[in-house]
Parts: structure tokens; sequence; C-alpha cells
């Protein structure tokens, strides 16, 4: 019997027209577990600590399926390396220049204020 979270991460993928396999579970598992808006080479390391083997190339294409879809962020950071967020929900990203970070910052004043103004530019 699948846990709760592994169900979750199932119906997620599902979804968005994709088949629910193995490999697309675990990389959406263990990138919703980090916050730390991992590249790939970061999460296939974060994958191979728990256990699970993958190429590059199928980590690599799971995530630009997955971005396509809409399931995950892709964003740049200021080296301009491609990092991944499971988050998709409104929030602000904030880059740490001294240790190459990326955290998100919630503040729903700030949704509202940023959503106001490009309504008015767009």
């Amino acid at each position: 019997m699948k846990s709760k979270k592994i169900q979750m991460y199932t119906d997620m993928i599902r979804s968005v027209g994709l088949k629910a396999t193995p490999q697309r579970i675990s990389v959406l598992k263990v990138l919703s577990e980090m916050t730390s808006h991992p590249s790939a080479d970061m999460l296939m390391d974060a994958l191979e600590n728990q256990g699970y083997v993958m190429s590059v190339g199928t980590i690599y294409n799971i995530l630009e399926t997955f971005s396509e879809k809409g399931l995950i962020l892709k964003l740049k950071d200021n080296q301009e390396v491609i990092r991944f967020d499971a988050n998709t929900q409104f929030h602000v990203h904030i880059y740490n220049k001294e240790n190459n970070g990326i955290c998100d910052y919630f503040d729903p004043e700030l949704e509202i204020l940023l959503s106001d103004y490009f309504k008015n530019k767009l």
C-alpha cells in the first residue's frame, strides 16, 4: 500500500497527464523535500543519497517535462545555473550571493502589491 505522500505525488503527476513512473515519483518526492532550490546535479546527489539510482539524462528529462507541465518551477541563479522549485504557489525568491543560496519568501501583502503593479503594467 502506498503512503499518503507517495499517493499525493502520484496524483500530482497524473493530474498533468503524465504516467506516474517510479522515477518521476522519486524525483518529485525528493525535490519537494528540498528547500534549497537545487540544480539537477544537486538533486541527483540527493536522489542517490536516498537510494534512488537513475541516469543524469533521465533526471534532466523528468525535470524538463515537469517544468513544461507546470508541476515545478525552473529558475536561474546569479551564475546562470538552472535551479528547480517544487513549490508552484506564488512566492518571491531571495538570492544570497555569498553562498549562492535561494530561499522562498512568502508575504500576502507583497503578493497583492505585485499583482496590482503588474495588472497596471501589462
